[in-house]
């Protein structure tokens, strides 16, 4: 890849284009950055529909920052690219492609030939003895990818890459962070990608769908003010949020949705490597800040969460006595040229074979001539071989023409399980069981236990307990525990209240997940109670 590239990021509402200094030593120096509103009808979620258009306001925007870069990346922005992590056996990168692009089938449930294919190896694994290794494919719609090789032709670029922003995020965050195992919450306007890596590898990534919004329309509500102020308030210390939950501020209380799924991220994490625990946590917020939010979530996830907001080995373009640029505003733009994947179109391909040709072409031409005078000289050994040779191969054809039969009853009745496997797959719901887990609620819960509030989505749980005191509920807890078919059981708190009377009321808010309890009967196995680890508990 040239050491020098402009990254181009096209969105609905903005175009973001860099123009980017990458070396060998991995570090990366910025020389321009600039937005420019999308016009509008000319994207589409990452489909570049009006191509002069766009070319005509990349150029200008070029022209009037005084970018001359003509290698370019693409980094596309769009919900219709689909990635997902497969594990494969151990192979060489040329046979790795060709396996992906034969099981694609399997990973993606689209027509194949309509998506182009890239891939990136995460890392070698060892299962059952057998060497393999965890890949990210991706696949991109065809004419998308297309569009933007067209995009770059009319403006006179050399693409060096294709790449998509999920990747360029991850590649960006691994060049933020050491080796240990650390979670990196990225906090965007209306979500937030949560990444676990360990060994500088992904681990784990989702996304939550609570961003600054949540808080914005939080001050919104309280103070009355316009969805713009808020964003702006939000960095004001006069409206930091509160360390806690605890503290019964409305604003800071908006969040409590987004640090619950936070927690469950790492809670799953742990549970599936918990030989790597995790030992650092950072936020990245992309745009203006949010005062205090590192304290809240350093207490509520009990782990201190650093700020990402002083990007690493990433050098910004000069000021020039001009306002700063807000690096967190082109992650993707940084992040694609690190270790892009690459997109590329069947078409491409075979224009730069095309290109290639006209290299070879007075060797192939020698060649030609040789070949040629050895076809005048033997024409009818020639002729004789080659009418032999086909009347074997139609023999061999005719004497194997009912494997065709076969293989179409094959691909038939591999369509009827397919289908019936799916439907039986949607026909499942945790649902289905929330009668057993009642039941077995009526029968274990203690009388001075009730349940003022739940809510149940496909086995997941969110219930509200009131008790006598504290000791009763965290016994029924352990209870809970002790049940195989209930799991994922977490109790962030306890509190207290005492009326006039002074009656004590201990309250707590747990979640949980319900399956099939006939799953779990052994009918001899014996069942231990985890011990349930709460600051308030104690």
């Amino acid at each position: 890849m040239a050491s020098r590239v402009l990254t181009i990021t096209i969105g609905n509402d903005n175009i973001k284009l860099c123009d980017v200094s990458y070396s060998a030593q991995k570090s990366i120096q910025v020389l321009a950055a600039v937005s420019v509103p999308t016009p509008a009808s000319a994207c589409e979620d990452g489909m570049v529909i009006d191509i002069p258009l766009m070319a005509k306001t990349i150029r200008e925007t070029c022209d009037a920052n005084g970018i001359t870069t003509k290698n370019v990346i693409f980094c596309i922005q769009s919900a219709r690219i689909a990635s997902k992590e497969v594990t494969t056996p151990e192979l060489k990168e040329a046979k790795l492609k060709q396996f992906i692009t034969t099981n694609a089938t399997e990973y993606f449930p689209v027509n194949i030939d309509d998506y182009v294919l890239a891939h990136t190896v995460l890392e070698p694994i060892e299962e059952e003895g057998i060497k393999k290794t965890r890949v990210m494919v991706a696949a991109a719609p065809v004419d998308m990818v297309e569009n933007y090789y067209a995009l770059a032709e009319m403006l006179g670029f050399h693409v060096e890459a294709v790449d998509y922003t999920g990747n360029a995020t991850l590649q960006f965050i691994r060049f933020q962070i050491d080796a240990k195992p650390s979670i990196v919450i990225q906090l965007s306007e209306d979500s937030t990608l949560v990444t676990i890596l360990n060994r500088n590898v992904l681990q784990l990534m989702r996304t939550v769908p609570y961003g600054k919004s949540t808080i914005a329309n939080a001050l919104m509500e309280k103070r009355e003010i316009s969805y713009d102020e808020a964003m702006i308030a939000m960095t004001d210390t006069h409206n930091a949020l509160k360390s806690s939950f605890g503290e019964g501020d409305y604003v800071t209380d908006s969040l409590r949705y987004l640090v619950n799924n936070i927690s469950r991220v790492m809670d799953y994490y742990t549970s599936k490597n918990p030989q790597a625990p995790i030992e650092n946590a950072y936020i990245l917020i992309e745009g203006s800040k949010v005062y205090g939010i590192e304290k809240l979530f350093s207490y509520e996830l009990n782990i201190k969460v650093e700020s990402l907001d002083a990007i690493r080995q990433v050098a910004p373009p000069p000021t020039d006595g001009r306002e700063p640029v807000d690096m967190t505003l082109y992650i993707p733009n940084v992040g694609c040229t690190i270790h892009p994947v690459n997109f590329t179109p069947r078409s491409a391909l075979e224009k730069a074979k095309s290109a290639n040709s006209g290299k070879y072409f007075r060797l192939v031409l020698l060649v030609s001539i040789f070949i040629g005078v050895l076809l005048v000289v033997f024409p009818l050994v020639s002729f004789i071989n080659k009418k032999w040779e086909k009347s074997e191969l139609e023999k061999q054809i005719a004497d194997k023409e009912y494997i065709r039969a076969t293989a179409d009853e094959y691909y038939v009745a591999k369509d009827k399980y397919s289908d019936a496997a799916k439907f039986d797959i949607q026909a499942y719901s945790n649902d289905d069981y929330l009668m057993n887990f009642i039941e077995y609620l009526e029968k274990e819960m203690p009388s001075d236990i009730s349940i003022t509030n739940m809510s149940v989505a496909n086995g997941a749980t969110t219930m509200t307990f009131t008790g006598s005191s504290k000791t009763t509920l965290a016994d029924f807890i352990v209870k809970l525990k002790e049940n195989k078919s209930i799991s994922n059981i977490y109790v962030p708190s306890f509190s207290e209240s005492i009326d006039a009377s002074g009656v004590v009321t201990v309250s707590c808010s747990m979640t949980c997940s319900f399956a099939d309890p006939s799953l779990y009967e052994t009918g001899s196995e014996e069942t231990t109670a985890e011990e349930t680890t709460t600051e308030e508990a104690k």
